[in-house]
């Protein structure tokens, strides 16, 4: 890494200000695979940003911002004309958050690529010690540490009476034809004894939680929202996307038999079949404008930890000028984590919860000119440090369809909110 550290600095030091890029970077690399998160746990600049994908070699990190964007569509823009990647994302709501990072870490394939990106419209002197100051982070690493934190539960947004009204309203909704499928959510809060590092919190997930995109936002130090999620919202390589449906739900448990009972049951289960078929629906009727192909696979389970689920992968291929600000209002937030119809889903939720999902649900990642990859951000928490303790609220949430049951969806809640729970020890 000092390396590294020196040939970024020579490169920032003998920049000289230019008129014909807006942007420049300082890139370098080497074959070495590190730490992410031991490296973001030692940082004290912020934005911090942090993305392991699901099925690939392939994990993200970055400090700082240069650009910020409210609007997806200039995001897109920004990238399309200058080639330069953006990291965030949107909340549930869909307020939209993408910034072009200061220092930027990739690991591909056991090669840490180093990027650090300089402002040529800013003051050049501020800038230049920016990224200088950005250089030297990569001098500092802080060791991870497993999490074994007992935590007391505070408050929850909905008990199993307050649930069980809820359900009722949505299920009386698609009796009368307003949706199809509503995804109903539960925010429970606990307050540690101790303070508990996101970082070492999402590295613990990243050895339980197989099978998972994990991710870290962090906007300020005191708060970090951080969670290890199955869904994928959609991948793109040039023109062609692949999305997918997750929906339907079995349970996982340490009995192999048992779990190819569920695995055969949730295969062949009318509800479940439903549940995922309309997101499927959900997702294909949005794209169809966007897209010259498009095509569904054939249904599948994925198993995790503690719990399986339906899977329908899709494929399509974009139309031509059509790129990550269509694809993310199209289908964020999909069937699988809002409802169909989309829009009616939405407004049910807002006048039926009572919290803010803000950026559970909702999606991060990356968007490049010629890539992107955005996951869906559930089986997530936010960690809020409050003195000598650390908050933590844990989201979970039921697709809710005709024949549902209050209380079997409020047992598959606690499941998947296990899934970070299950990481601490509850007193």
């Amino acid at each position: 890494m000092e390396n590294l550290c020196s040939g970024l600095i020579k490169q920032i030091q003998a920049h000289k200000l230019s008129a014909l890029s807006a942007i420049t970077y300082f890139k370098s690399e080497m074959q070495l695979t590190v730490e992410l998160l031991a490296w973001l746990k030692a940082q004290e600049m912020y934005p911090q940003f942090y993305l392991n994908y699901r099925d690939e070699p392939i994990t993200i990190a970055s400090l700082g911002k240069v650009r910020l964007f409210s609007d997806e569509k200039m995001a897109q823009q920004f990238v399309q004309q200058q080639d330069l990647p953006l990291v965030g994302g949107l909340t549930f709501s869909k307020q939209a958050k993408f910034w072009l990072p200061r220092l930027l870490l990739e690991n591909i394939d056991n090669i840490l690529h180093v990027t650090i990106y300089f402002d040529n419209e800013q003051d050049f002197v501020t800038e230049q010690h920016a990224c200088l100051q950005a250089a030297k982070t990569l001098e500092k690493f802080t060791a991870l540490q497993s999490v074994k934190q007992v935590v007391h539960k505070i408050g929850q947004k909905a008990n199993t009476e307050v649930w069980t009204n809820w359900i009722e309203q949505g299920l009386a909704e698609i009796k009368q034809g307003h949706l199809s499928k509503v995804v109903l959510a539960n925010q429970t809060e606990f307050l540690s004894n101790q303070p508990i590092d996101a970082k070492d919190f999402l590295a613990e997930s990243e050895q339980q939680n197989t099978g998972c995109y994990h991710f870290l936002l962090a906007e300020q130090a005191e708060c970090a929202f951080v969670g290890s999620t199955p869904e994928r919202l959609y991948t793109r390589q040039g023109q062609h996307m692949q999305t997918e449906a997750l929906a339907g739900t079995a349970t996982i448990t340490d009995n192999p038999q048992y779990n190819q009972q569920q695995t055969d049951w949730l295969l062949n289960d009318r509800k479940n079949d439903h549940e995922n078929r309309l997101v499927v629906q959900g997702i294909c009727e949005n794209l169809q404008p966007y897209v010259n192909h498009i095509a569904v696979c054939d249904v599948e389970v994925k198993q995790l930890r503690q719990v399986q689920h339906l899977r329908r992968c899709i494929q399509a291929e974009l139309k031509n000028n059509v790129a990550d600000g269509v694809c993310l209002q199209t289908i964020h937030p999909s069937a699988a984590v809002s409802g169909l119809p989309q829009q009616s889903a939405v407004q049910f939720l807002q006048k039926t919860e009572n919290f803010d999902r803000s950026w559970y649900a909702g999606t991060l990642g990356i968007m490049r000119k010629l890539q992107a990859e955005f996951c869906v951000a559930i089986r997530s928490a936010f960690i809020e440090q409050q003195g000598e303790q650390s908050k933590i609220r844990i989201f979970a949430g039921a697709g809710i369809v005709a024949g549902s049951v209050p209380l079997l969806e409020w047992q598959e809640i606690e499941r998947k909110a296990s899934s970070l729970l299950s990481l601490l020890t509850i007193e």
